[in-house]
């Protein structure tokens, strides 16, 4: 479980397109309420997160172009405008709060997702990025939850983020879909 990158495939039948159908009622609750314990420290865990993921991938840093300062030879610097990096961070962690604040509602979180996955591909953001998050992500919850980050709200948490990852891929592969069409998915 922990480290293991999402496939972002949809891992249940395309015509079930419900959170409901992969996260149970008890994982809503777990995810929810660990979110509570952290969504007024979001800078902390946005910075952790992805100073995380530069340390582990350090090739998408440059999908970060604006953040992480380039050399004259086009190679990276280990120069981090943190301020910077510390906004998109918690504009990250605002979008991942607006889809578990949208846990029971699947409707109109396949739609916020999609929209997200939209505007990632305006970025050159791929899918297989997309999925490269989960360790930081993980990685960063266990560090400010700490004891609250069992194995249960690991898994709830992972589920989750597989969940994510596949609607944002249908937003980065769709990205002029009509999003009231995608009101349907998840009825």
């Amino acid at each position: 479980m922990g480290n293991k990158l999402p496939n972002c495939a949809i891992p249940y039948s395309s015509r079930d397109k419900h959170l409901h159908m992969v996260l149970s009622t008890e994982q809503v609750k777990l995810v929810q309420g660990s979110w509570e314990l952290l969504k007024d420290d979001l800078g902390r865990l946005g910075l952790i997160v992805f100073l995380r993921l530069f340390e582990t991938e350090p090739q998408m840093k440059t999908v970060f172009p604006k953040i992480v300062q380039m050399n004259h030879d086009n190679k990276l610097e280990t120069n981090i405008d943190k301020d910077m990096l510390q906004r998109h961070a918690v504009t990250v962690m605002e979008g991942l709060g607006a889809a578990v604040e949208s846990l029971d509602d699947s409707r109109i979180l396949n739609s916020v997702l999609i929209s997200i996955g939209q505007t990632h591909v305006q970025r050159q953001v791929k899918p297989h990025m997309v999925k490269k998050l989960w360790p930081s992500l993980n990685y960063g919850l266990k560090e400010v939850l700490e004891e609250y980050y069992t194995k249960s709200v690991a898994e709830a948490w992972k589920t989750v983020y597989d969940y994510i990852c596949v609607y944002m891929k249908m937003g980065m592969e769709n990205p002029d879909i009509d999003l009231d069409i995608t009101s349907e998915i998840g009825r």
